[in-house]
């Protein structure tokens, strides 16, 4: 029944889900390998390998390739390419999920016969039912990647070459289960972990521990053929990685992200698409000595255990069962089980505590799936059923927590972390070492960093904006000032409408528009709270360490409708800036035609001592207003400018102005406007054109 349950969960939440509209990065690669090995027998990038990218029905597919002596080919392992390849023969493009459907189920059989050793078959069939239902194990399924594999080789792998490090103590377990300790299945497995290894080099740490523990066991020969068959696989693989690439290790070629936008590097054009390869670079290097960053691997931790998108503890729960009864009787292979995993997980935290979590749209930490068959296999008694109903549990509030946000937001954002957009997940912190997740976006504002987590912020240029009745729009910020409190420029509309804002430990709440108020604009100073973890940015670790806040954003009205547009000013230099024009050419005309437009060319001068941008956070804007005879405001408008102007500079631009309906006597100012702020003319001196229009009636049919 928990089986059955667990698998109507996720088959409903997929139905909920959006589905992913295109094929990015390592899954589109991987599906293009396949294919290609079907097609050619290789994995050399030709032109019709490029015909299949950009005649893809998803749309063009983003490819990762490499550059080598013999051309271009595909860079990722060619291990799971190549056991892809059949299925996708026999089964089209769905055969990658098959391909994975069948490496899952082969490594869970291999549990079960681990398992049958020393567990009837009803605790049996629980447990195992428990670590693949109650998790996000089984969604794994849902990307054409290399993660069911590797689990499945981890769980089989392990299972063979450890099987008779314990007796059986069943009275019936089975014939699978007693075929692990026959002298096939050391081998099989030691071969199974190398190819776990050749499809992720850290994976090493868990192919290294049947040797290990044969060693301790003083078992010598069992330790030498672990660990020579294992190199031996990792060895073959290599050169057929070689053969087939053209490099021993793909991650470290000359390798660069290929998609429409860039071109493909084969077929007409191809020339100028190969400097793609040094321009962008993708190249991975790893030390053997960690750079050391204690404060920065401690919020990995955090996060690694409760993490928003990776936190073990809410997408494997069954984890909270399976260590408090491996320390209840241990034995040398639950010790070395269980240092495997430490060790694994102290490789990602402490050499790469900025991408541990391993992708941006996954659910779960698919870096640490192998090692989750280390908890499986230490505990030398199965757990009680009250700690298997308390993982239930906790797999029951996590799994409806995401289905309420996949319903809620699925529509604002189909991706694959709409789970963690309200409920459980919203409160866990956010994976701020984290180089990027799904549907984040990454702003330079005054220059400060800023990213936006979920989709309830619409973010534009130099500002962004929220809409009433919306959620909270979460903001991870991270300045490297001290002390100076931040300031935002805030443009409201709809009557009543107030801005709260949140951090950690504080809560403002600013009042925007009156009651009768319809819109208006705010200068805003906002202290926020001590900043929760200081670090240097993502990409450079060199940089100074900069102290990194989470804000949120959200607008109330009275109604439920309105919105306003945020500029974030950072420490608020650029209200110090000097700015003003001198016009130098230019002309306003003396009338119009009710509802037409007039051109008008105008040359103006940047007199002041800072430069005029329209991408800045306060950005510059030509603009015009129309005021009739009572003074009241019958239009506006405004332009781009069309690049930066630096002090000294003139400009001559062109500028539509566009005349009321109705026909009258207007009056008309031309000027460059701070938008949101402050007009030019408005710190003296006047608009730089104004004048008297009159405009008539559009002639009859």
């Amino acid at each position: 029944m928990l089986a059955l349950a667990a698998g109507l969960f996720f088959l409903a939440l997929g139905a909920i889900r959006a589905p992913l509209a295109t094929l990015d990065g390592d899954e589109g690669t991987y599906l293009a390998m396949a294919t290609s090995l079907v097609r050619d027998g290789d994995l050399r990038f030709t032109e019709a390998d490029r015909a299949w990218a950009e005649a893809h029905p998803a749309g063009p597919v983003s490819l990762i390739l490499q550059q080598g002596a013999e051309g271009v080919a595909y860079s990722k392992p060619v291990a799971y390419a190549l056991w892809a390849a059949p299925f996708v023969f026999l089964l089209g493009e769905i055969g990658m999920g098959a391909a994975n459907g069948v490496a899952l189920l082969f490594g869970l059989l291999a549990a079960w016969a681990w398992l049958r050793r020393r567990c009837a078959a009803g605790r049996a069939a629980l447990l195992l039912v428990t670590f693949a239902g109650a998790g996000a194990l089984v969604p794994q399924l849902a990307w054409w990647m290399t993660e069911p594999l590797q689990i499945g080789l981890a769980l089989a792998g392990l299972s063979l070459a450890l099987g008779a490090a314990r007796p059986v103590t069943t009275a019936s377990p089975g014939w699978w289960a007693t075929r692990l300790d026959r002298p096939w299945a050391l081998p099989a497995g030691a071969v199974l972990l190398g190819l776990l290894t050749s499809l992720r080099e850290p994976n090493l740490l868990l192919a290294l521990l049947p040797a290990g523990y044969w060693l301790l066991a003083r078992s010598w020969r069992r330790a030498f053929v672990a660990l020579t068959l294992m190199l031996a696989t990792v060895a073959l693989v290599l050169a057929a990685t070689a053969m087939l690439e053209g490099s021993r290790n793909p991650y470290r070629a000359v390798r660069a992200s290929f998609d429409a936008a860039s071109g493909y590097p084969a077929g007409p054009g191809a020339a100028a698409v190969m400097a793609q390869f040094e321009e962008h670079r993708a190249t991975q290097t790893l030390q053997v000595r960690p750079r050391l960053e204690p404060e920065r691997s401690a919020v990995a931790t955090l996060t690694f255990l409760v993490g928003r998108h990776t936190g073990l503890l809410v997408y494997f729960p069954f984890l909270v069962a399976l260590v408090p009864a491996a320390l209840r009787r241990p034995d040398r292979l639950t010790f070395v089980l269980l240092a495997g995993a430490a060790a694994s997980a102290a490789f990602y935290l402490v050499w790469m505590p900025g991408n541990y979590f391993g992708g941006e749209s996954f659910v779960g930490n698919r870096y640490f799936l192998p090692a989750l068959a280390l908890f499986l296999f230490a505990p030398t008694g199965a757990p009680g059923r009250l700690a298997i109903v308390s993982s239930w549990i906790l797999a029951l509030i996590a799994g409806g927590s995401a289905a309420l946000s996949v319903a809620r937001y699925t529509t604002v954002d189909p991706g694959s972390q709409s789970h963690a957009h309200a409920g459980l997940f919203r409160l866990l912190p956010y994976e701020s070492t984290a180089r990027t997740i799904a549907g984040r976006r990454d702003r330079y504002w005054s220059d400060d960093f800023l990213r936006f987590t979920d989709p309830f912020a619409e973010v534009a240029s130099g500002s962004f904006r929220l809409q009433a009745g919306a959620p909270p729009a979460e903001v991870i910020l991270a300045t490297y000032w001290p002390g100076t409190p931040l300031r935002l420029l805030v443009a409201a509309e709809g009557a009543g409408a107030v801005l709260e804002v949140r951090d950690w430990a504080g809560r403002w709440r600013f009042a925007l528009t009156g009651p009768g108020e319809p819109m208006a604009r705010r200068l805003l100073t906002l202290e926020p709270s001590r900043p929760w973890r200081w670090h240097s940015f993502w990409w450079t670790p060199d940089s100074p360490n900069y102290r990194v806040r989470a804000l949120t954003f959200r607008l109330r009205t009275p109604t439920g409708e309105g919105e306003a547009r945020v500029r974030y000013l950072g420490r608020g230099a650029a209200l110090a800036e000097l700015v003003s024009a001198q016009l130098v050419a230019g002309s306003l005309p003396t009338g119009g035609r009710a509802g037409a437009e007039t051109w008008l060319t105008l040359t103006v001068a940047n007199t002041g001592t800072s430069p005029w941008s329209s991408g800045a956070p306060l950005p510059v804007l030509w603009g015009y207003r129309l005021y009739d005879a009572d003074g009241v405001l019958a239009g506006e408008g405004r332009a781009r400018l069309p690049r930066e102007i630096v002090p000294g500079e003139e400009l001559t631009q062109e500028l539509a102005i566009g005349w009321p309906q109705q026909p009258g006597s207007y009056r008309l100012e031309v000027d460059l406007v701070r938008e949101d702020l402050a007009w030019f003319g408005d710190a003296g001196g006047g608009p730089l054109l104004a004048g008297e229009v009159e405009i008539t009636p559009r002639p009859g049919p």
